[in-house]
């Protein structure tokens, strides 16, 4: 078997087909858990993801409500089990939701990094420091350029936009190239929750959910889905000590948030309705293992 085939992150052999198109292929590791997507077509990394998301008011004015609500969340729980949190960098901050609810719960200094130009001008228009891209590497930041050392660095729906092993590498070289860097939040979609557990039952009867779940067609689209577990191998194998993990719904007002559910009716109910069920995404707090508090 051929690094290609074995998993990303356990680097097992028993990595099974669970879906098969021309478009769109999936595999899940038998022993991790953990799904690889491969897109038959993804628009080059130059491209502005931007300009290739659904942009409309519902969406986005849903989509803000839930990551500022997980974000509130996040700062009180980082609070309650580290110390208040200062001296953050949110890595992939799109348009800095994340760094408003960090700056009124006192974080500072705060600062952001995102691919995107779009994002970095809304950034720099409210004031935000914003971590230049290197010259020789636009997809990575040029740390040089921010005004202080981050001690914490977020990565919140991330890595998953990350091909293959790019998602590890990510997370060693962030800890490597940060020397002050203690804390670590990551936020990724998981498999064991109802959503992913519904659209894959029905992923050749009603392709368009399943295939949404992945971003299909969207600038980055999902490269992965981590169950809890591979989730924490990756961190692992990156340097990292899990010291904090729970799972968020994340549905909020989801019948505006995916497309061919806010076309089926009754899709708010169901909306309401998932929240009973097995939680959608995993969000971790990790330290950088064998380093002292930088603070």
């Amino acid at each position: 078997m051929t690094g290609a085939d074995r998993c990303a992150v356990c680097d097992g052999d028993q990595r099974k087909v669970e879906y098969e198109t021309e478009a769109l292929s999936v595999s899940v590791c038998a022993a991790c858990g953990h799904r690889e997507a491969r897109h038959a077509a993804v628009a080059t990394a130059a491209s502005d993801y931007y300009e290739h998301t659904p942009q409309g008011e519902a969406f986005l004015a849903s989509l803000q409500a839930t990551r500022r609500r997980q974000a509130r969340d996040i700062l009180g729980r980082f609070a309650a089990r580290a110390s208040q949190p200062r001296a953050w960098l949110d890595f992939g901050c799109g348009r800095g939701w994340f760094l408003d609810e960090a700056r009124r719960a006192g974080a500072a200094p705060v600062a952001g990094f995102d691919t995107s130009e779009h994002a970095t001008r809304w950034l720099a228009a409210e004031g935000y420091s914003v971590t230049q891209p290197r010259i020789d590497d636009p997809t990575w930041p040029d740390f040089s350029s921010l005004p202080f050392a981050p001690v914490v660095v977020s990565a919140l729906d991330v890595i998953e936009h990350l091909p293959r092993a790019a998602a590890e590498r990510a997370l060693c070289r962030l800890r490597a190239e940060l020397p002050r860097m203690t804390w670590l939040v990551v936020k990724v979609p998981i498999s064991e929750g109802t959503l992913y557990r519904i659209a894959r039952g029905g992923r050749y009867l009603f392709p368009a959910v399943y295939r949404q779940l992945y971003q299909f067609g969207t600038v980055p689209p999902h490269y992965h889905y981590f169950s809890t577990h591979s989730l924490r191998l990756l961190l692992a194998r990156a340097g990292f000590e899990v010291t904090d993990t729970w799972t968020d719904h994340d549905v909020d007002n989801l019948f505006h948030r995916i497309p061919p559910l806010s076309r089926l009716p009754g899709g708010e109910y169901a909306a309401r309705t998932l929240r009973m069920f097995p939680a959608d995404s995993a969000i971790v707090v990790a330290r950088v293992r064998d380093r002292a508090d930088a603070e």
